[in-house]
């Protein structure tokens, strides 16, 4: 399937800062991964307003960049996997972009499969991330573990001489999902004056991945004293998110705490999700693309954060900066490590403590009533 933006405009002639090259971005990643190259995105856009602009996104995260007014057309594949070369979806993706006659391809994933993609597609120039001094066939471009991805992207696009347009990730909507979600929050007695704190306990993770799903969780009892604290002391309307995979998660910490919450796991779409978070006054979620995509919305959001690697991947938002809750130990970050699979207790995550959770989120609804 190939999605396509028709209210964007598909120029395809001269290239060049004034013309209107054709670009591709690969980001075949998780939701959270798709939102940070959305910079990339708006500053290729703001440069070079006539370009056509191509995105390979993987399927499950296509909804976040579905209403991208910067994206002309988005190509969903499986999460970080290309089919075989010898499949019909693979010849079909090669032939569409052969036929856009691209002048440049941005490979923001590692695997050499992308990479290989790219030189097929038949872009003029191609850069692609390497520990490699020299490359054949593309430019290499070289990830700083010391800065945020997001900044890494950009650098990775330095030879576009793009415009610098901001740090801030982008998550668009349509006003109808807008609508349904509010709807749905007044017939569950959720008026348009409450105070509303969301919390996604819960990281979906892949299947057959367990480990690395409870390496980033929090202990779901702390979880349900939040949620008991909240509608009890600070008198908010909680909702709970999480996928389906999370409902048993969720309905334990509702039933833990013992006090009114609604439980949304698993009947969200990703942009009713984003809706949602949108009409949230505050966010509490672990490291996951929820985190992201309230950070993308400008959302307060109070992150827990354990094994992931904080300088590259933590939610990014200038506007409104996520307070994130994170205890360095020993072993951590683990994540990309050998340690990730063989962890057997999260310390990381245990570390963090109830009451600077509480507080953390109390800073944030005080500055609420202020308003």
């Amino acid at each position: 399937m190939v999605f396509s933006n028709s209210d964007q405009n598909t120029s395809t002639a001269g290239v060049g800062p004034l013309g209107s090259p054709r670009i591709l971005i690969v980001r075949a990643g998780a939701i959270g991964d798709t939102l940070m190259a959305t910079p990339l995105v708006r500053a290729v856009r703001k440069t070079y307003p006539e370009c056509h602009l191509v995105f390979i996104c993987s399927a499950t995260a296509l909804d976040v960049i579905r209403y991208n007014p910067h994206i002309d057309q988005a190509i969903p594949v499986a999460y970080r996997h290309l089919p075989g070369w010898l499949s019909r979806e693979k010849s079909r993706i090669q032939r569409t972009l052969r036929k856009l006659d691209l002048d440049w391809a941005l490979v923001l994933e590692s695997h050499p499969s992308f990479l290989d993609l790219a030189r097929k597609s038949g872009a003029r120039r191609i850069i692609a991330y390497t520990g490699e001094d020299h490359a054949c066939g593309f430019e290499p471009a070289r990830f700083d573990p010391r800065k945020h991805s997001i900044e890494n992207h950009l650098e990775l696009a330095r030879p576009l001489r793009l415009r610098q347009e901001g740090l801030h990730m982008e998550l668009n909507n349509q006003p109808e999902t807008i609508k349904t979600v509010t709807w749905r929050l007044e017939n569950a007695g959720v008026a348009a004056g409450d105070h509303l704190v969301g919390i996604h306990a819960g990281w979906g993770g892949r299947p057959g991945t367990p480990n690395q799903t409870r390496l980033r969780s929090w202990p779901a009892n702390r979880f349900a004293e939040i949620v008991r604290w909240l509608v009890n002391e600070r008198g908010v309307r909680v909702v709970l998110t999480g996928s389906a995979g999370d409902r048993p998660l969720t309905r334990f910490i509702a039933h833990t705490a013992e006090v009114p919450c609604l439980d949304l796991a698993g009947e969200l779409s990703l942009l009713e999700l984003a809706a949602l978070i949108q009409r949230m006054n505050v966010y509490l979620t672990v490291d996951s693309g929820p985190a992201h995509m309230a950070a993308a919305l400008g959302t307060s959001l109070v992150t827990l954060w354990g094994p992931g690697i904080f300088e590259q991947t933590a939610p990014l938002s200038p506007i409104n900066p996520p307070h994130i809750i994170y205890h360095r130990v020993h072993c951590a970050p683990c994540y990309g490590t050998p340690a990730m699979k063989t962890c057997m207790d999260n310390i990381c995550m245990k570390k963090i403590e109830v009451e600077e959770v509480k507080k953390a989120l109390e800073e944030f609804l005080n500055l609420e009533h202020a308003r």
